[in-house]
């Protein structure tokens, strides 16, 4: 029981006591009074009569007077006894029943004694009269008046439960704000609160503010740390980008699951002569700013990823061939713009791969390399011819008829991979959409299509098509499963409240749904995230992040978006078991997620030691192909929730899929 109800149960119960009691006795007072009031009119009665009989000459006189006054009907009993004992005059009449209950009568009764009075002809004593008035009028009066008490004394109750549930609200205010400050603390949410009037609350209040400030500024302090880790383990120190090692190992994953992309290099010189003229300072400078305006234009486009080769020359990846002809002219206009302010005659040179036909990230690169010299001849850039996955990808409005007419036409289903736990439970299952744009062709990962789909403005579509599929699966056999969301479809006109009606159609299932999207620098998005999911939370679906670590100083969002778990990209994994960088990175990232109160998920792990090292670390889940041997090593576990035969290929591949 809660302290507001047992203070209202103790507030009313003292209340009901007090008003209880003044009914009590306000009815017994008034009882005594009418005891008086009855015991004196039959002394007085019994007086005056006897004083009439005095006047009376003889005994037929008295009985006359006695009878006529008995006929008045005031009288229950009118008694005339001489002194021999004899009963002169004895006139007697029953008592009519009061109008009132019986049990009030009882509880309550006015037995009052007769009145008597001796009566004389001159000095002689005829005899001892006695007047016994009647009663009911008093226990009537006794009645109305215990009633009448008892209407005022409520209405007095009432008024004063109002009041006191007034009081108690005002009371309860404060503390239900300590109680959610309290709660959002426990979730990783560092909420102050004001302070309330009360001065008895005014301390605590400013204790747990106390506490939170403290407490904010820890975890500011420990997401700096985990974002210094990460510089030292992936970043680049100059130009905050990705290291070589770390661009090559993402292309190379990428290419590993023929995903389409482009890739632009670009490169700044002559930073030697600029060195040797303007001093190492000034070069840093400029390879800084080079950097900063490529890191803007990855994190503009989704599944960008951009790094530092070597020296002068920098690297740009994009999800779709045909972009990366778009983009060569104003990624050299911006570089350009961001260098002439140092007016050291920096020269910038973009070279732009529509299609990567190579083996490998090395390949690939060797391959476009010689296009910057070629775009030092043609005004800083350099556009290889496209190959077949660049033409092919050029017809936007092409590409938008077959994957809406696939959306239409119902051509989709979603793949699974399992998110296990330490001990080989299944946390959900991961659940990519894929497409038959053709009809007669292969269902297709969303790599293919999904950069395509998001430019010609397709994502609420894809998404509404995934959830529903996930909420038809999971009303199948009860496994959860994760979608993945795009943060443009949380902001579409319409988009929430159609998948929130289709999670109030199926509450059983909408229980068991996973929905996440793509960790984002733009406070916007995150703002719509919030305002979306909250109708969605309501239904039980557990809300997420994808792709996360690349930001770790960001994390602090994460707080308002009330999230339940953060799945970390395999980028800033790999290696943790060998590379003591790595490893204490994601040591650091784990611990920051959990102070969050969020399960921390590793994605695309592909190697068996470093997922043993992941489990040593603190992480409650992972995925990728590494989980595959895993599960083969423990029999014990369910075979359903390997993936299929078909989608294995494409396993360590799920979270580039969106």
């Amino acid at each position: 029981m809660t302290l507001a109800r047992r203070m209202a149960l103790f507030i009313a119960g003292l209340l009901m006591l007090a008003l209880g009691g003044a009914l009590v006795i306000h009815t017994v007072a008034a009882r005594d009074v009418l005891h008086k009031q009855q015991d004196v009119r039959n002394r007085d009665g019994a007086a005056a009569l006897a004083l009439a009989l005095s006047q009376q000459p003889d005994l037929v006189a008295m009985k006359s007077v006695v009878t006529a006054q008995f006929d008045l009907g005031h009288y229950r009993a009118i008694r005339l006894v001489s002194g021999e004992g004899q009963a002169l005059v004895d006139l007697q009449q029953p008592t009519p029943a009061p109008r009132t209950p019986a049990w009030f009568a009882r509880l309550l009764p006015l037995d009052v004694a007769a009145g008597t009075a001796l009566v004389s002809a001159g000095w002689r004593e005829v005899g001892t009269l006695s007047v016994a008035a009647h009663t009911a009028w008093a226990q009537e009066a006794l009645w109305a008046a215990a009633v009448q008490s008892a209407s005022l004394l409520a209405g007095l109750a009432l008024l004063s439960a109002g009041l006191t549930t007034l009081m108690l609200r005002a009371w309860q205010r404060p503390l239900h704000a300590t109680v959610l400050q309290a709660q959002a603390l426990a979730r990783g949410q560092f909420v102050e609160a004001r302070l309330p009037r009360l001065p008895e609350l005014q301390a605590l209040t400013r204790s747990m503010n106390t506490t939170v400030r403290r407490l904010r500024e820890t975890f500011a302090g420990q997401a700096e740390q985990v974002a210094y880790l990460q510089r030292q383990a992936q970043l680049d120190n100059l130009t905050g980008l990705p290291l070589r090692q770390q661009f090559i190992e993402h292309v190379d994953r990428r290419m590993s699951h023929h995903d389409a992309m482009g890739l632009l290099l670009v490169r700044v010189s002559p930073l030697e002569q600029i060195n040797d003229q303007h001093g190492r300072e000034t070069a840093d400078n400029v390879l800084r700013l080079a950097g900063a305006v490529l890191a803007r234009f990855a994190r503009s486009e989704p599944d960008s990823f951009a790094g530092r080769l070597a020296g002068p020359d920098l690297a740009l990846v994009l999800p779709m061939p045909g972009m990366a002809a778009d983009i060569a002219p104003a990624l050299l206009r911006a570089v350009r713009e961001a260098v002439a302010p140092l007016n050291v005659g920096a020269q910038v040179c973009v070279a732009a791969s529509p299609g990567l036909q190579a083996d490998n990230a090395d390949s690939a690169l060797a391959m476009a390399t010689p296009g910057l010299a070629q775009a030092a001849l043609n005004e800083g850039v350099f556009i290889a011819p496209p190959g077949l996955a660049g033409s092919a990808l050029s017809d936007l409005s092409a590409w938008q008829a077959q994957i809406s007419a696939a959306l239409v036409e119902q051509r989709a289903h979603i793949g699974e991979y399992p998110v296990l736990d330490a001990r080989g439970h299944l946390v959900h299952l991961e659940c990519p959409l894929r497409l038959q744009l053709d009809p007669d062709g292969q269902y297709q990962p969303a790599s293919k299509w999904l950069p395509l789909a998001r430019r010609c403005g397709l994502s609420p579509q894809v998404d509404v098509t995934a959830i529903s599929l996930a909420l038809q699966a999971i009303a199948q056999d009860g496994k959860p499963r994760a979608v993945n969301v795009e943060l443009a479809s949380l902001a579409s006109e319409g988009f929430v409240n159609d998948v929130n009606s289709r999670l109030a159609n199926s509450p059983r299932a909408a229980a068991l749904l996973w929905v996440e999207w793509v960790e984002t620098g733009n406070r916007g998005d995150w703002q719509a995230a919030v305002d979306a999911t909250q109708q969605w939370r309501r239904h039980g679906v557990h809300i997420g992040i994808e792709h996360a670590g690349g930001a770790p100083e960001q994390l602090a969002r994460l707080r308002d978006l009330g999230l339940d778990y953060v799945k970390v990209d395999a980028r800033h994994l790999r290696g943790v078991a060998q590379d003591t960088r790595v490893r204490a990175y994601a040591l650091s990232l784990a611990g920051l997620i959990r102070l969050l109160g969020l399960k921390a998920l590793a994605e695309g792990v592909d190697n068996a030691e470093d997922l043993a090292m992941l489990w040593q670390l603190g992480f409650d889940g992972a995925t990728g192909s590494a989980m595959r041997s895993w599960q083969l090593a423990k029999p014990e576990m369910s075979s359903a929730l390997a993936p299929s035969t078909s989608d294995r290929a494409d396993e360590t591949s799920s979270h580039s899929a969106y």
